[in-house]
């Protein structure tokens, strides 16, 4: 990964404000992959010819790794919420599920059991997904008929 004194060397460093940040803050967005180098507008100026190509070189491209996710197979699922009530994310952020309910708040949860099966309502709580959590599989570790798959 480059770092923040490379990319600054190929950025005008004039905090001109143009694109909204100073060079200093672009150079983070940039490090991060969360802004491309033509997103600066005085680049495009003659001074700065060849600056964005020597960017993308030091900048390389982006880490891409497979999203993490999780599916469940309905015609596997029993329905019987075991993935419900072992779900890290519930047991810390649902009172209902730590006094062993099924949850009633649908925006703090995960999976909702709904006409007997398990869906997933938002995949985006799972800790799996956090980036420095500890991975859990609880869910797919203890369910009876391997319905949750993660990847």
């Amino acid at each position: 990964m480059a770092t923040l004194a490379e990319i600054r060397e190929f950025l005008p460093n004039s905090d001109c404000g143009q694109c909204g940040l100073t060079c200093a803050e672009f150079a983070e967005f940039l490090q991060r992959h969360e802004l491309a180098p033509e997103d600066c507008p005085v680049l495009h100026e003659l001074d700065y010819a060849g600056f964005i190509e020597a960017l993308r070189e030091v900048l390389g491209e982006p880490q891409t790794k497979p999203a993490a996710g999780m599916a469940v197979d309905p015609k596997k699922c029993i329905g019987c919420g075991i993935c419900v009530t072992l779900c890290e994310y519930h047991l810390g952020n649902c009172a209902d599920v730590r006094l062993s309910k099924g949850p009633r708040d649908l925006e703090q949860v995960i999976f909702h059991i709904v006409n007997g099966l398990v869906v997933v309502v938002h995949q985006e709580h799972c800790t799996r997904l956090v980036q420095a959590a500890e991975k859990c599989s609880k869910c797919a570790q203890h369910c009876p008929t391997k319905a949750i798959t993660l990847y």
